[in-house]
């Protein structure tokens, strides 16, 4: 299921919804409406803590993020173009509308434009102008807040989103939108389904907190801007909601009557196919506002939710710009207005550059495929005259020339590789170039080599098993080692090697000894015996174990006799324990 989020974010208050569902068929998941602290010292750092914590609590979504702001800084403008070619109306709208709107510099602007009628060769044009200082404000409050808002738009256009989702704009009549936002109100003419005009009236639900009092700022130009003064006021003025009551609420009802009397100005003026049925209000509430008429026209409130649809019982009129918005994300709404078009496009100046960057590159893509058929003619060379007079040359060391009746160094020759160099010698390529060609002879000649070695029993995946004539070398190198202070005589001596069996023991070699040990008496044959044994228990590389045996005194007592005395050493630790070159000179395995 889709999920969408609408934000509407004022210099006072904010509101939020969260839709899921579809364009048609949707409901609202979580909503919520506050007030920024107007006396934050630091009212960016406020508003962006307070939309944070609202973020978390509604769970909103990272993607499919509207957002709304204050139109009180916005200019409409209505022009014609000779051409309806939507594609030229995007590059050239900004710089037409430049000279109807001399209060600021057009590069200091975002202009958005909706196409309101025309013919097939011209077109009817409403403009929005708004600062870029006023959206990149907005932008940078949710950006602190970790909200990412996929479009920007103004008021108007997500209450006219609104409206058209909830169907109360029909064919057959005519409305006025009114959105009352903080410090300025929304006014959007609707005819026959279609927007006709826009403006903004430069007073809200909370001026009178900021303005000394509504009759003090200047009349609205005709297009719906504030004078310098009025600006400069608002501007420059800090709010103050500890107003007297009395006074507040004089000021609330001149609010309230300027009000009226400007939607009585609209309606005197609008140019509409069909009589305005009634006015639609959303926004803040003002007293006495919904339920009266202007100029004989009804007002209503705004309602553009479905019954169960998740909206409050009450005050649901502050949600319509929000709901607007999330509408828009999840592809419905009459209006698609895109205030943050020059960040997420290329602008002009990509454009300009478009061709000769192309030009640069088929230059470029040249260039590089000249350099490759060079690489390509020099490797080619180097294969020619380099592997195969490699080729060549292998051919002579291993075959020879028998025409010559010169032998090589493989002789006899195996006959898989006669018939390889016969076909090398012949021009042949057996591999896809003569580097693979050079690859499979030294695979050939190895794989002859491994056959002999095996057939030689030099073969490496056979293991040997531990010798036991190295094993009765050890041994009698420690008889040797004192041979003249012990005087060992040997009997008989038998090796055999043992296989390695379970639970660890690896494989070893026993040698079994009968021996004497000539002394001058018996305490010092006994003595010598100790000192035997003690001198292979040091030998730690490769002994393993000698089980006591008992000695047999001589009948002369010039000795001692040990019969069936075994030692158990590890050849292979001996082996381990010396270098490669020793183990060659030892006869070991290399």
């Amino acid at each position: 299921m889709a999920r969408s989020c609408g934000i509407r974010l004022g210099p006072r208050r904010y509101e939020i919804v969260v839709l899921d569902g579809s364009a048609k068929k949707h409901k609202i998941a979580a909503f919520e409406a506050g007030e920024f602290d107007p006396l934050a010292p630091d009212p960016e750092a406020d508003a962006a803590k307070t939309l944070k914590e609202a973020a978390r609590r509604l769970g909103l979504p990272k993607e499919n993020i509207g957002l709304v702001i204050d139109p009180r800084h916005a200019a409409f403008r209505r022009v014609s173009m000779p051409f309806a070619d939507r594609a030229k109306i995007e590059q050239v709208i900004k710089y037409e509308v430049e000279g109807d709107l001399p209060q600021w510099d057009i590069e200091d602007v975002v202009v958005d434009h909706h196409v309101t009628g025309g013919s097939g060769s011209d077109s009817d044009i409403l403009v929005t102008a708004v600062p870029k200082d006023d959206l990149q404000a907005a932008l940078d409050v949710c950006g602190r807040a970790g909200i990412e808002p996929l479009e920007a738009e103004l008021e108007t256009s997500a209450m006219v989103n609104a409206a058209h989702t909830a169907q109360i704009c029909s064919l057959d009549t005519a409305q006025l939108l009114v959105h009352i936002g903080d410090y300025s109100t929304s006014v959007v003419v609707v005819d026959a389904g279609q927007v006709r005009e826009m403006r903004v009236i430069h007073i809200g639900a909370l001026t009178h907190e900021v303005l000394p009092s509504p009759e003090a700022t200047a009349s609205e130009e005709e297009g719906g801007e504030a004078s310098d003064e009025e600006q400069e006021a608002e501007e420059s003025s800090a709010p103050n909601p500890e107003v007297d009551p009395i006074e507040a609420s004089r000021r609330v009802d001149q609010a309230i009557k300027r009000i009226r009397r400007e939607l009585g100005r609209t309606l005197s003026g609008a140019r509409t196919l069909q009589e305005i049925e009634a006015i639609y209000v959303c926004g803040m509430e003002l007293p006495g506002l919904v339920g009266s008429t202007v100029l004989d026209v009804p007002v209503y409130i705004l309602d553009c939710f479905e019954e169960d649809s998740g909206q409050p019982a009450d005050g649901f009129g502050q949600l319509v710009a929000a709901y607007g918005a999330a509408v828009r994300e999840l592809g419905g709404g009459l209006l698609s207005p895109s205030l943050r078009r020059e960040e997420l496009r290329y602008t002009g100046t990509w454009e300009r550059i478009e061709f000769p960057l192309a030009v640069a590159c088929l230059l470029l893509t040249t260039l590089l495929g000249v350099i490759a058929i060079l690489q390509h003619r020099e490797i080619n060379l180097l294969l020619e005259n380099g592997a195969r007079f490699w080729m060549k040359s292998g051919a002579n060391f291993l075959v020879g020339e028998p025409e010559k009746n010169t032998k090589g160094h493989m002789w006899p020759v195996p006959q898989s590789v006669q018939n390889f160099v016969k076909r090398v010698q012949a021009g042949e390529d057996p591999g896809d170039d003569p580097l693979e060609t050079l690859d499979q002879w030294q695979r050939l000649v190895q794989s002859e080599v491994d056959g002999l070695e095996k057939s030689l029993g030099q073969d490496a995946s056979v293991t040997q098993p531990q010798s036991a004539l190295v094993g009765t070398y050890l041994v009698l190198s420690v008889l040797e080692s004192e041979h003249e202070k012990w005087r060992p005589s040997l009997r008989k001596i038998v090796a055999e090697t043992q296989p390695a069996r379970s639970g660890g023991n690896p494989e070893s070699v026993k040698v079994t000894l009968d021996f004497v040990l000539f002394a001058d008496d018996m305490v010092s044959a006994n003595r010598h015996y100790d000192e035997l044994r003690r001198a292979f228990e040091s030998e730690r590389e490769w002994f393993v174990k000698m089980p006591l045996r008992s000695s047999i005194a001589l009948e002369n007592g010039k000795g001692v006799s040990i019969k069936g005395l075994p030692i158990t050493v590890n050849v292979q630790a001996f082996y381990d324990s010396l270098g490669q070159e020793a183990r060659v000179a030892q006869g070991g395995p290399q």
